[in-house]
């Protein structure tokens, strides 16, 4: 026998035994899973949507030995653009100008993250979960707790709903429990609806929040300190297509993502999955985005890409210098004009909160079609 053939048949060999490893530690783990209480298999759902999230995909690597045959090294994980949950806070001062430019993501990129606020609702919720899992994207749901301690059955549905929305891999966001405007409210009051908020999804999920979004957007000094404590990511939002105000017309709230995403090169859509109108509308985003990107593609031109909110949030890191430079150059205009002379120019802001007519930098024009 050849050497080169005997090299062949010890990597064959390593590979089956990899095989064989991974069918046995599978037929353990099924055997493991009969024995499971209700408790741990309610774990193992929510640790199978974190590794979800993760998206990691070990794999085995073998190396040739100083004799020429296959030697196994161990696992690994791929780095390509698997980013783990949590991640380091982008804005650890929970600025709200700050948060507003960062749910922009990165700039120019095209690239869209879709959140739903105020679920979990029984009838809408769990119909948008399965238009996801079909078109295969991951979003940010923005819960609100009071459906997870309501009179039953709507508490058990609730529950179940979200235990299922982080099963198939979304992230859940704190929305507060009853979806007050947080400015109105003592400090007390702020903590209670955002900390026990947080007690509802952990003590279904097993695991706290990372991302806040205060109701309306709605923000003061006290909301911010809280967000800071927690170590919490304020995040918003950049397209606001202002869907409970266009009742039962799935085709404008529609249409209205759309024109946000064109303007924008992409962003952080809202919707809320409360309304059966704006779950209707979701198909006919994908469907355009789908349209659109098949001709970008024949005409050479960069597609849009839906991603999870790992992923999106590490591009919007990229932005991070960007405000940094927009915040000094602010902080210098203030001190030049507090010094009594002529303020300095700062027309060259990068960004700016989405109420304002605006449109991203990275986008040749003004609608990107």
């Amino acid at each position: 026998m050849s050497r080169s053939r005997a090299q062949v048949l010890a990597f064959r060999a390593a590979a089956l035994l990899a095989v064989l490893s991974a069918i046995a530690t599978g037929a353990i783990m099924a055997i493991s899973n009969t024995r499971r209480t209700p408790e741990a298999h309610r774990e193992a759902l929510v640790d199978a949507g974190v590794r979800a999230r993760m998206r990691v995909r070990p794999r085995m690597i073998v190396a040739q030995g100083d004799g020429g045959g296959a030697e196994p090294i161990g696992t690994v994980i791929p780095p390509a653009d698997e980013v783990s949950w949590p991640p380091p806070l982008l804005n650890p001062e929970a600025h709200l100008r700050t948060a507003w430019d960062l749910s922009m993501g990165r700039p120019g990129a095209r690239e869209v993250l879709f959140s739903f606020d105020d679920g979990p609702n029984p009838g809408t919720t769990d119909r948008l979960l399965r238009m996801l899992e079909q078109a295969q994207i991951h979003a940010v749901f923005f819960v609100c707790g009071w459906r997870m301690e309501a009179e039953e059955p709507l508490r058990t549905r609730a529950r179940n709903i979200l235990r299922d929305t982080a099963a198939a891999g979304h992230i859940i966001g704190n929305h507060t429990v009853h979806h007050r405007v947080l400015p109105q409210l003592t400090a007390a009051q702020i903590a209670y609806e955002i900390d026990h908020n947080a007690d509802l999804i952990e003590e279904v999920l097993g695991e706290r929040p990372h991302l806040m979004r205060p109701p309306y957007g709605a923000y003061n000094e006290d909301v911010r300190r809280h967000i800071v404590a927690l170590h919490n990511e304020l995040w918003l939002w950049s397209i606001d297509p202002h869907d409970y105000l266009v009742v039962g017309d799935s085709e404008t709230v529609a249409q209205r993502v759309i024109l946000g995403i064109a303007n924008h090169a992409g962003g952080t859509v809202l919707l809320h999955d409360t309304h059966a109108w704006s779950v209707n509308a979701v198909p006919k985003i994908l469907r355009w985005l789908h349209d659109t990107n098949r001709e970008r593609q024949e005409q050479g031109r960069p597609v849009y890409e839906i991603l999870d909110a790992p992923r999106y949030l590490e591009g919007a890191r990229t932005r991070l210098p960007m405000i940094h430079a927009a915040e000094a150059q602010a902080q210098a205009q203030t001190r030049t004009r507090d010094a009594g002379h002529e303020p300095v120019d700062a027309s060259v802001e990068p960004t700016a909160p989405p109420a304002m007519a605006v449109y991203d930098a990275g986008a040749p024009d003004p609608i990107d079609p």
